[in-house]
C-alpha cells in the first residue's frame, strides 16, 4: 500500500518505554506472563465499512480474518446480543477486531472524559512527519498540530470514523 502508517509503526522494546517493576506481567514466573508484544483491541462499531476503509486505508492495516462468532460464544464473553462477525486488522503484532454486530444496540451518549472507560488507541511510529503526512493525504481530520512536551517524543490526535479517538507517539530512538 505504499507509504502508509502501518509500515511506519515502531518496533521497541516495551520494557524500555514503561518500565520493569515487580509484579509486572514480563516478570519471570508471573502468573500473567504474556506471550506477545501488545494487547488485541476490539471495537463494536454501526458502520463496518466505512471503519474498515479507515484501518486499512488511512492506517495501513491488512486483513487477517473474518470470523463469524455465534451467539452462545459473544453471551458467554459479556455481550448481551448475539452472534457478531469479528473482522480482525493486523499490523505487526498490533490487532484490532471490529465487531459487527447484526443488530447493534445504540451506542448511547458520549462519556464524559473523565468517566471510567477505554478512551483512546495509541500506535507508535517510525517517522511522525511521514505518517502525519500520509493521514492528511488520507483525508483524516486531525485534532491538533503535532505536540511535543520534550524535545525527543511527539504525539498527535485524531478520531475513526465512528468517533474512537487514536493517538500517534513517536520517541527518538537515540534516548
Amino acid at each position: 500500500m505504499g507509504n502508509n502508517v502501518s509500515s511506519l509503526l515502531a518496533s521497541r522494546n516495551r520494557d524500555e518505554e514503561v518500565g520493569s517493576s515487580p509484579g509486572c506481567a514480563r516478570e519471570e514466573g508471573n502468573m500473567f506472563e504474556t506471550t506477545r508484544g501488545g494487547v488485541d483491541v476490539g471495537l463494536s462499531t454501526r458502520n463496518i465499512a466505512a471503519m474498515k476503509k479507515f484501518y486499512t486505508e488511512a492506517l495501513g492495516l491488512e486483513e487477517a480474518a473474518v470470523i463469524e462468532v455465534p451467539g452462545d460464544f459473544v453471551r458467554a464473553a459479556g455481550f448481551a446480543k448475539g452472534g457478531v462477525k469479528l473482522h480482525a486488522l493486523k499490523s505487526g503484532e498490533v490487532l484490532i477486531k471490529l465487531l459487527e454486530f447484526a443488530d447493534p444496540p445504540d451506542s448511547g451518549d458520549a462519556l464524559a472524559d473523565s468517566a471510567a472507560g477505554f478512551r483512546y488507541l495509541t500506535f507508535w511510529v517510525k517517522d511522525m512527519e511521514a505518517a502525519v503526512a500520509h493521514l492528511r493525504d488520507a483525508g483524516v481530520e486531525l485534532l491538533s498540530d503535532i505536540l511535543s512536551r520534550v524535545p525527543e517524543r511527539k504525539t498527535i490526535f485524531f478520531k475513526d470514523p465512528d468517533g474512537n479517538l487514536l493517538e500517534l507517539n513517536w520517541v527518538d530512538p537515540a534516548v
